[in-house]
């Protein structure tokens, strides 16, 4: 293993992550992006890891997805004090790793120029990928850093193999194993949309590294790196209940909807969604946002044809230099393993051949994973789903590799043919690298729009405590934000507009509003007029009603008849497991 020298280049890339830090430090400091309720659930558990001694395996009413980012956020709280601002420290600390492991990984297989340029272009981006880089969503930072250093661990593992070591390479290489399995295991406790990613640097470990696994020491190591990762996943799974352990919800996930069962119209149908919509955003397309979910108030643009177009041209150019860098790994790596029996083994050649079957296999990761995407239903909502292929920025340095490449050909005695092509291939970096610059400018263009939601929010606390209302109830979307937001100081109870319970993610809560018969409902015009609006006008003395900043906050003035919230008994057990994991 090379120890990492801090040299021009390293300084550079320190530069280059410090000003990707300044900007989210900015943004978020200026409460940008706009929270949300998944993100409330997030800060609501960092608040009780924190504060009240909880230890959540999973997220708040789910049986996937990892907490690291709720363990990160408590770690937050307790340096900083709890916060929006505080909570997304750790989310970007995340991030500022996976720029790191991405500029090392690119370093072990291209050059420290390309690994510049990639962390350079990643430093920015566009509203899309900074909300994911810096909300508490739980899972696609995680994602990235892990599928990351499970490569990056993978390849020197494999470039530095031979057939003999000595006894401190032996000590060393045996590190190495186990914080492979460590990092894989916390990776599919966070998310396993890294799977795909740990099955390429897998089979990369099993092609150059089979002699080792023989003696049987590196299997031990790896396989204490992965207990310890997996430990939460683990426990998990040795108390799950039939058809909750983790494989069966990751079957159940995938084949939401019977994705993988649909005809081949259908199949077209979301194959061109990923196409226009899902790559191009996931990508860094800073224009025409996408996104279907209305109760986000993330921004979103209208289907235009100019829309379209912008989509469809961002992803066909990321499809061809993506099928350019598929072509000329497959090439190299097959010219590297055709001289493999035909010669004496050398170092050098299987160093080689090893740093090409890396960047293939990192290829492989991608597709595997759009290939994963695209018959699932989540393609069903192509802008807010992009998410879910996030793992190609881990393949950045790959797919920029051609266009570095052939600019790096570029002298003043280059003529004809090789001169434009190094000029084309430099003009399109810049006009990368300016397209997410663009985008990172959008965003604090839209700063004072999270300011205003942000005030929203607050007045809407204040309003509350104002008016003596600490328990009520609302959307699953305005619950879990204001209890956040309020350090608990307000407590709801999520209900649909017919005033059923619906996804309550933290059981107690809901129970806190329901044995108050004081509790408020919160509703918009179009939510209070299902059925709230009539037990007022059948009851007018037993409700006040208010309007605030758009919401119809209904108190009782006392103990009214109002309809009762029940949980469905077959839902019962399934809330008090949840509650027990809290």
């Amino acid at each position: 293993m090379k120890h990492l020298k801090i040299g021009m280049y390293e300084l550079a890339a320190l530069g280059i992550i410090a000003v990707s830090v300044i900007i989210r430090l900015i943004l978020i400091s200026q409460n940008w992006p706009w929270t949300d309720s998944d993100e409330g659930t997030f800060g609501i558990m960092a608040l009780r890891i924190a504060y009240h001694g909880a230890h959540p395996i999973f997220v708040y009413g789910q049986f996937y997805m990892g907490t690291l980012q709720a363990y990160l956020g408590a770690v937050m709280f307790h340096l900083f004090g709890p916060s929006l601002f505080s909570l997304r420290l750790g989310v970007l600390l995340l991030f500022v790793f996976f720029l790191v492991g991405l500029y090392l990984l690119t370093c072990t297989l291209y050059s420290r120029g390309l690994a510049l340029i990639t962390i350079a272009i990643l430093s920015f981006g566009s509203n899309y990928l900074l909300i994911y880089q810096l909300r508490a969503y739980g899972g696609y930072p995680e994602t990235l850093l892990f599928g990351t250093l499970a490569f990056l661990i993978a390849a020197r593992l494999a470039i530095s193999s031979k057939v003999e070591f000595s006894a401190r390479s032996l000590g060393q290489r045996s590190l190495a194993y186990t914080a492979w399995g460590l990092v894989v295991g916390l990776g599919l406790w966070s998310d396993q949309l890294i799977l795909p990613f740990v099955a390429m640097a897998g089979l990369l470990l099993l092609l150059f590294c089979w002699r080792e696994f023989l003696r049987g020491v590196p299997v031990l190591c790896l396989l204490l790196g992965l207990t310890v990762g997996m430990f939460p996943l683990i426990i998990y799974n040795l108390h799950a209940a039939p058809g909750k352990d983790s494989i069966s919800v990751l079957l159940g996930l995938q084949n939401g909807g019977n994705g993988l069962h649909s005809g081949p119209g259908i199949l077209l149908h979301r194959a061109i969604a990923t196409f226009q919509i899902s790559i191009s955003t996931i990508t860094g397309n800073p224009f025409c946002p996408v996104n279907e979910v209305v109760t986000l108030r993330d921004l979103t643009s209208a289907h235009t044809l100019s829309c379209t177009l912008i989509h469809s041209s961002w992803s066909l150019v990321y499809l061809l230099l993506f099928i350019c860098a598929f072509l000329l790994a497959g090439w190299m790596t097959w010219r590297a393993w055709s001289t493999w029996r035909s010669e004496k083994e050398d170092y050098s050649r299987r160093q080689g051949r090893a740093r090409y079957t890396a960047r293939l296999l990192l290829l492989c990761g991608g597709v595997l994973a759009v290939m994963l995407y695209v018959p699932g239903t989540a393609t069903n909502w192509p802008g807010a789903h992009a998410r879910y292929i996030i793992g190609l920025l881990i393949v950045t340095p790959v797919v920029l590799w051609p266009l570095w490449h052939y600019a790096c050909m570029f002298t003043r005695e280059a003529r004809g043919v090789v001169r434009a092509r190094s000029l084309a291939s430099a003009l399109l970096l810049v006009i990368i690298g300016a397209a997410y610059l663009t985008g990172t400018v959008i965003v604090f263009s839209e700063v004072h729009i999270a300011q205003t939601y942000n005030q929203q929010d607050q007045s809407m606390i204040m309003h509350l405590e104002k008016i003596k209302a600490p328990h009520v109830y609302a959307g699953y979307w305005i619950c879990n934000r204001l209890i956040f937001l309020s350090d608990e100081s307000v407590i709801c109870g999520s209900v649909t507009p017919t005033l059923h319970p619906s996804h309550n993610r933290y059981l107690p809560y809901y129970i806190t509003v329901k044995n108050d018969p004081h509790s408020a409902y919160v509703f918009t015009y179009g939510e209070y007029k299902v059925v709230l609006q009539h037990w007022v006008r059948l009851n007018p003395t037993e409700y006040h009603v208010t309007l605030f900043d758009g919401f119809y906050i209904t108190q009782p003035t006392g103990l009214p008849q109002i309809i009762r919230h029940h949980i469905p008994k077959q839902q019962k057990k399934h809330h008090i497991f949840k509650a027990l994991h809290a």
